[in-house]
């Protein structure tokens, strides 16, 4: 089920997402989170962005085997000290592409589909995805973000 791109200057893209509902369909969010994303070719995508308001996004977690994981009210518990700034695209500002300053690693905490918790350390373009869907989460735009705003 390929759903529409939420436009940029909706408030659901603008405010904090509150923690996943008790009766959430894990199983079947995260495969149309996954459908999504790679029907718009993205690295990341948050349930907000297709306009559903739930505290969980999908990302690659490994670029060479497409390997994804579904975070579901996901949680940054520490950053690095060292921050690295790339170039980043979003979904949601097709063809605008920003220097955005961020830590180099950071350690995580999520569920996934099954509830079952994960806590680890990411590192590098991963850390990156994550940080850039999490800021979804939380109503920060990547413009928000941008060494040039």
């Amino acid at each position: 089920m390929i759903l529409e791109l939420t436009p940029n200057t909706h408030p659901l893209l603008h405010e904090k997402i509150r923690t996943c509902s008790n009766e959430l369909d894990r199983h079947e969010l995260s495969r149309i989170l996954h459908e999504n994303m790679f029907h718009y070719n993205g690295v990341g995508l948050s349930a907000n962005q297709i306009g559903i308001e739930e505290r969980v996004f999908v990302m690659m977690y490994d670029m060479d085997t497409q390997e994804t994981i579904t975070c579901f009210n996901p949680q940054i518990i520490k950053e690095s000290k060292e921050i690295v700034t790339m170039e980043e695209g979003c979904l949601s500002y097709p063809d605008l592409f920003l220097e955005i300053p961020r830590p180099s690693t950071i350690v995580v905490k999520y569920e996934d589909e099954g509830k079952n918790i994960h806590k680890e350390r990411l590192i590098g373009f991963i850390a990156r995805i994550f940080q850039h869907e999490y800021d979804h989460m939380e109503g920060i735009d990547f413009i928000q973000r941008s060494i040039n705003s």
